[in-house]
This record gives C-alpha cells, structure tokens and sequence, in this order.
C-alpha cells in the first residue's frame, strides 16, 4: 500500500490555494480557507481526535500529569 507524505499533501494544497487564487480572488479563498480549518478540527472534535482540556491547560501554561504512566 502506497502513503502519501505530508510533503506531498502539502505540494497539493498549495497547488489547490493557488488555482483557487487565481479563479476567486485571494479573499473568497481565504473564506474557504479558515472555514475548510474550522471543518478539520470539528471533524476531530467529533471523531475523538481533540481534546479541548488539553487546549486550554496548554493555553493556561499547565500541564497534565498521567498517574498512570509508568516512569
């Protein structure tokens, strides 16, 4: 099975903003933009990917500490 590495997704999307700049202006591609970002991370949200605690411990310069983590 063959992967796709995040150079190559990264060469895609940036092929894929500059169409998109070139087709709609740099201000509908920048709507579309945040908003495919706002979809990534409620798609992680719901699938269990993000943890908003840890967000905002990071946020608030706290860190976590896992009892059960062997040291």
């Amino acid at each position: 099975m063959s992967y796709w590495t995040n150079k190559q997704w990264g060469a895609v999307i940036g092929a894929l903003l500059i169409i998109l700049i070139s087709q709609l202006g740099i201000g509908i591609t920048a709507i579309v933009f945040v908003f495919g970002v706002l979809g990534y991370f409620v798609g992680s949200y719901l699938d269990g990917d993000f943890d908003l605690e840890d967000v905002r411990d990071r946020a608030q310069g706290r860190t976590r500490v896992n009892r059960n983590e062997v040291r």
